[in-house]
Formats: structure tokens, C-alpha cells, sequence
């Protein structure tokens, strides 16, 4: 293949390579690209393979934009982003759709990143999960207030209405006020978990305050228990 080709004779790129993110069984996206060869993408899952698409690959100012061959739906198991940031964290490259990078942010608060295994939800260079960091990475200079030095320790103080959650999987969403805000350095976008009780439920801030805040938490399924004033939250999860 002409990339691996051109990947060979480039060295440490700052974006080219070979990344992959999935779960191993649905999700298995891999990318492979370089400047003047373009790139291939693939999503495998567990019936074989779901999509595919090539092109050229250009570069416009912090951003590498993906020129697509055949239709690009982002619906469902396919599709990729047509604009990725590289980001660096020490040794590792990541590329990271630009409206992800909060996202990303959540993941390095809550210890999913640094992710040690080929498996992970963020396109990562083939090989990077093996390299150690220190530090936080390098997001643009906008999105640097939303890593976390320490986790934020929170609890629900009031529960609002629930509604149906607006998803792609059946579940519940109910309004919630939480004890922490903005000084606390909680921001809109921001993801906490519930340690308390012990659930896999997530909490997104909607506004924040410098000393309180308004959330959704989503559950699955919907009928499981209802969250309660004095639920135990953070930013980091308590599980892996």
C-alpha cells in the first residue's frame, strides 16, 4: 500500500500513522493516513465489515480534513469525523474530532485515558498505548480548563423532572442540582459519575455556577432506581 509506503520513510509524523479506536467487538475503527498518499478508513464489527471510505488528506491550519471518496453517513456503525485534531500527550498521538475534544478532556479526568490497551473510545496511533505520559495533553489553549488537577467530589442536592433520554439506546434523563461549580472547576460539558451508590450512571453539566450546578443524569435501563438527594458523585470514575 502506497501509505504504509510513505509511513515507512516519515519517521515520527505529528499526525500520520496508523490509529484505531473500538471495543473489540462492535466498534473497530482504524484510519491509516499520510500526507501525500490520503488515507483508509475501515469500521469492522461483529458481522464483518461495515464501512469503508478513502481520499486525499489535507492539512488546514491545527486541523487534518479528510476528503471523502463515497458518501459519508454518520449514522449508526459508520462514518468518521471529516476533520481531526492531533493531539499529543508525551510519545502518544491521538486525533480527535474537534467537537470530541471535551470529550476527550472527560476521558483523562475519569482514568479512561491513559488507556494502556489497544481498546479505547479516541483514535489512537497504533502502538502509542504502550508509551507512558505525565502530565495532561496538549489540547488547545481553550479546552486547558477542562483537565482536572484532582477529581471534583460532588452530590446531588435536588432532583427536577425526568424525561425520556434523547439517544439512541432506551433510558431515563432527570435534572439534577449538584453542591459544586465553577470554583470547583466544574464546566458545561463536564461528565461526572456516581460513586454512591454503586452505579455506571453519568452526570453531564448543563450550567454552572460558581457554587452549584445543573446536570442531567442518564440511566439504563429507565427503570432502574431513581436518583436521590445525597447520591455521591466525581469526576473520576470508580471503576475501569
Amino acid at each position: 500500500m502506497a501509505i504504509e509506503a510513505e509511513l515507512t520513510n516519515l519517521g515520527d509524523h505529528a499526525w500520520a500513522g496508523s490509529y484505531y479506536y473500538g471495543d473489540g467487538l462492535g466498534v473497530n475503527v482504524s484510519l491509516i493516513l499520510s500526507p501525500e498518499s490520503g488515507y483508509v478508513f475501515e469500521w469492522h464489527g461483529c458481522l464483518g465489515l461495515y464501512d469503508r471510505n478513502y481520499g486525499d488528506v489535507t492539512r488546514d491550519g491545527d486541523r487534518v480534513r479528510l476528503q471523502f471518496e463515497f458518501e459519508n453517513d454518520q449514522q449508526g456503525f459508520s462514518g468518521i469525523s471529516p476533520e481531526l485534531l492531533p493531539i499529543r500527550w508525551g510519545d502518544r498521538h491521538y486525533l480527535i474530532p474537534p467537537g470530541d475534544v471535551v470529550a476527550f478532556c472527560n476521558a483523562v479526568n475519569d482514568g479512561r485515558e491513559p488507556r494502556d490497551a489497544g481498546w479505547g473510545g479516541f483514535l489512537l496511533r497504533v502502538g502509542d498505548e504502550a508509551k507512558p505520559v505525565k502530565g495532561f495533553p496538549r489540547v488547545p489553549a481553550r479546552y486547558a480548563a477542562y483537565l482536572l488537577a484532582k477529581p471534583v467530589r460532588a452530590e446531588i442536592v435536588a432532583i427536577g423532572k425526568s424525561t425520556p433520554a434523547q439517544d439512541a439506546f432506551s433510558g431515563r434523563a432527570t435534572q439534577v442540582t449538584i453542591n459544586k461549580g465553577t470554583n470547583a472547576g466544574l464546566r458545561v460539558g463536564m461528565t461526572l459519575h456516581v460513586t454512591e451508590p454503586d452505579t455506571v450512571d453519568r452526570v453531564e453539566i448543563v450550567k454552572s455556577e460558581p457554587e452549584q450546578s445543573q446536570a442531567v443524569i442518564t440511566q439504563w435501563p429507565e427503570d432502574g432506581p431513581e436518583p436521590k438527594v445525597g447520591w455521591k458523585l466525581s469526576t473520576r470514575r470508580s471503576w475501569r
